[in-house]
């Protein structure tokens, strides 16, 4: 729904419903400066609450990743499960370098890798109009956002094809940011140990790649909150609650040490 809202506002206008207009007003944009405050607070407290809904919901490139992860499975060769894969070390450079562009006042480079300005860069291929003055205002010109959205189409159905959604975990600068909050979470995806029978399905399901099912371990930095593993547990074992699970089975019992 808030896709298709984006996709409205930025290609026909703000005219077309009220709807639209939340769709932008929904989300995070640190470039737009004390207009978004107001949305970023918001933002804040539910990321704290229950971990990046945001990523799941509201956010453009987030929702077109998905699109293009469903088509994969059309394609036999790049179609295949997803793997736990370790978190890349760039992401923190990413968000350092986005954040003193953001306080530099170098607003390019915000215009470029900021979810909602990249799904505005997209839409000026059918609509110059979205961007146009935003470029023009930085001096080089219209034609710079349009090919900015053109490459970063591509780039994002690539990536999306063969990696899932780690342009969302390793890349944007907003989901890596609110990656770091995750130790502060109330709500967490958890695996209960005792139920879970090694399986495989949540591991192969997960887009995000963040769910290692052989120590049992759900990387919720990373995690996306799109609740696929929790549809496809055939064993009830993986659920999205406030406290962490313990093994209700010792793996190991001590013995009586008896001498010889």
């Amino acid at each position: 729904m808030f896709f298709i809202a984006t996709v409205a506002y930025l290609i026909i206008g703000p005219q077309i419903h009220p709807m639209a207009v939340v769709s932008r007003k929904a989300q995070i944009l640190l470039s737009a400066g004390t207009t978004a405050i107001g949305a970023l607070l918001v933002w804040l407290v539910l990321t704290f609450v229950f971990g990046r809904i945001y990523c799941s919901t509201v956010c453009p490139i987030g929702t077109l990743s998905d699109i293009f992860i469903r088509l994969r499975r059309n394609f036999p060769r790049i179609g295949k499960p997803f793997s736990y894969r370790p978190a890349k070390r760039w992401s923190i450079h990413i968000v350092l370098i986005y954040v003193i562009c953001i306080l530099a006042g170098i607003v390019a480079v915000p215009y470029l890798i900021e979810p909602w300005n990249i799904m505005r860069n997209i839409a000026s291929i059918f609509n110059p109009s979205a961007v146009e003055m935003t470029w023009i205002n930085l001096g080089v010109g219209g034609v710079t956002g349009i090919i900015a959205g053109a490459v970063s189409f591509l780039f994002i159905a690539i990536y999306s094809l063969l990696r899932g959604r780690e342009f969302c975990t390793d890349v944007c600068p907003l989901g890596s940011a609110m990656g770091l909050l995750h130790e502060h979470n109330i709500y967490h995806i958890e695996i209960d140990p005792d139920r879970c029978t090694s399986c495989g399905a949540c591991e192969e399901v997960c887009k995000a790649s963040c769910i290692k099912i052989v120590s049992r371990h759900v990387d919720n930095s990373r995690c996306v909150r799109c609740f696929d593993c929790l549809a496809v547990c055939p064993d009830d074992a993986i659920h999205y609650q406030a406290n962490r699970h313990r093994p209700a089975t010792p793996l190991f019992h001590k013995t009586k040490e008896t001498g010889i």
